[in-house]
């Protein structure tokens, strides 16, 4: 090459920098791939230097790692966690991709997770953010953990959360009887769904507020461990679990350090399109998990996703802290805000809370830590411990809702405004009220127009839309004066701008039809689109004022 290449853009997340630039003409692609190693030495990274395709036309790009990289803080995704959790069911946060984006995770859409990665890699460290972004967001009604640790030292600082079902099974064996009492759990659900006549878990909660079931998150940190002491049990139980348990709320996390062919077989494979793949010690291992080859990692949580059978992504996973005893004490605070919380329910089980019926936890002392030895004929007939879950969901397919008590409505309305917004976690926090009746209130709230039916990003709320006294021909014309100013027709923009109802901002817009000012949707898909030219725009910003500010 004669001239230097033309450098279309540098894009830089926490682990690596991806540089894309123009291809010299009669220089393709696959010439390059062919020279990796060739580039890979002059210039001076041996290590996850990569060739790859560009977004831009006639391009290609470098992939290079940093010489240092940037730590992904937990806490630094803790408002895209919130944001991200009033519309997940099972909210999980992975890290951060090659740009710095944020990766938010519904475990339940997945619905299952294979995790490998060799020692140092960050397998463990990504688990236990898995694990803690879940405890985090959802309570122990809503879901619950059944960990399996044969190593014994991954899991044992989670003992005393209340989100578990029993502490932490470390006896392979006992860990294969669990493993078919969760199966036998299954089975028990489907039946309830059947005679209530429903489909799934959520639907199930929907129509039984009062006998609510929670989601069950089961973690093998070492998968590898059970198929060599109960390969036959364990393998058949496990697929029948990833083959059925998302209707039945049930969902698998596996772990392994070692995913050769004999431990993560077709079978198992065939039930889990969602994969992570950290550092492994061979490419043959890589290929197991991914069925494809990949990019050199480079461990301390530099991973490769495929999620729900798509295409490969790279990512830093994140972690509450670099130091072990940051972690463990974020943990212990966890288990004493929930047991606090769990005192207090019992407390007060049955009692109605500001109007509103306060889910019931049936689970007691005893039956938290009871042991999972027991015999098959057991199994047959004694279901898993579990907890009615509080009412929760905001999934969109959600049509009925708990009714709304006209009191604690106007209470949400005084929030609302004072707050200039909502969220659910905001109504938990000032009503005392579990999760799904609040996510109702925020949705009652949407109905009617009162909020916006965005969340927004920077506060985590639904933006109030203040009632207004003005005059018809006031708001008219502030509505008039933000579409010349901004160019937006949307009557969602001017909804959440001005702070007026969706009812009302349709009929202004029918208004400005008649003025000449909008032309009509020409289509049920279409929508509003301006009349007046550029000169007309700029004539009547000058005779109102043009302001910064749409008041």
């Amino acid at each position: 090459m004669d001239e230097p290449p033309e450098i279309l853009s540098i894009d830089a997340g926490p682990t690596l920098q991806t540089i894309s630039f123009r291809l010299p003409a009669r220089l393709q692609l696959s010439d390059l791939v062919k020279k990796r190693d060739d580039l890979a030495n002059h210039i001076g990274h041996d290590r996850s230097f990569s060739v790859t395709s560009s977004p831009f036309s006639s391009a290609a790009a470098f992939v290079l790692p940093h010489k240092e990289r940037a730590f992904v803080y937990m806490s630094d995704m803790t408002r895209d966690l919130m944001v991200f959790a009033e519309k997940a069911q099972l909210p999980m946060v992975f890290g951060k991709d090659m740009e710095g984006n944020p990766m938010l995770v519904d475990l339940a859409k997945l619905p299952h997770l294979l995790v490998a990665g060799a020692t140092g890699s960050g397998k463990s460290v990504f688990i236990n953010g898995l694990l803690t972004s879940l405890a985090t967001t959802r309570s122990p009604q809503q879901v619950q953990f059944l960990l399996i640790d044969p190593k014994m030292v991954e899991f044992t600082m989670y003992t005393g959360l209340p989100h578990l079902i029993s502490p932490p099974v470390t006896d392979p064996k006992r860990a294969a009887l669990t493993l078919k009492k969760l199966v036998v759990e299954m089975e028990k659900r489907y039946k309830r769904f059947a005679e209530a006549g429903v489909r799934n878990l959520l639907q199930y909660n929907r129509n039984h507020p009062l006998d609510q079931m929670p989601y069950i998150v089961t973690v093998i940190d070492e998968y590898a461990d059970l198929m060599v002491i109960a390969r036959n049990d364990v393998e058949d139980t496990v697929q029948r679990l990833t083959q059925m348990g998302r209707a039945a709320g049930l969902h698998l996390i596996l772990g392994t350090q070692r995913p050769s062919v004999d431990v993560v077989t077709g079978v198992i494979k065939s039930n889990l399109p969602s994969r992570v793949a950290f550092h492994l010690l061979s490419v043959y291992d890589f290929k197991t998990v991914m069925d494809t080859g990949g990019p050199h990692l480079l461990g301390g949580g530099d991973g490769i996703c495929m999620l729900n059978g798509g295409g490969q992504k790279r990512f830093q996973s994140a972690a509450i802290s670099a130091d072990d005893d940051d972690t463990t004490r974020y943990i212990e605070e966890l288990k004493r805000y929930w047991q606090n919380e769990v005192r207090l329910k019992k407390k007060d089980r049955g009692v109605e809370a500001n109007g509103v019926s306060s889910s019931l936890i049936t689970m007691t002392d005893e039956e938290e830590v009871e042991p999972l030895e027991v015999e098959d004929e057991f199994l047959e007939e004694t279901p898993m411990n579990t907890v009615p879950s509080q009412e929760w969901t905001n999934s969109e397919e959600e049509e009925e809702m708990p009714s709304i008590n006209e009191s604690v409505y106007d209470q949400v309305i005084r929030i609302a405004s004072g707050h200039n917004g909502v969220s659910g976690r905001l109504l938990q926090h000032e009503l005392n009220i579990d999760y799904v009746t609040a996510a109702t209130y925020v949705e009652q709230l949407s109905k009617e127009g009162n909020v916006a039916p965005e969340y927004d990003p920077e506060t985590g709320l639904k933006p109030w839309l203040v009632d207004t006294r003005e005059s018809d021909d006031e708001i008219l014309l502030r509505v008039q004066r933000m579409i010349c100013q901004t160019r937006s027709t949307r009557s969602i923009d001017v909804q959440q701008a001005l702070g007026i109802r969706k009812e009302k901002v349709l009929q202004l817009m029918s208004q400005l039809v008649k003025l000449d000012f909008l032309l009509p949707p020409t289509s049920t898909k279409g929508g509003y689109t301006l009349a007046w030219d550029e000169d007309q725009i700029q004539q009547f910003l000058l005779n109102v004022g043009e302001q910064s500010q749409f008041n």
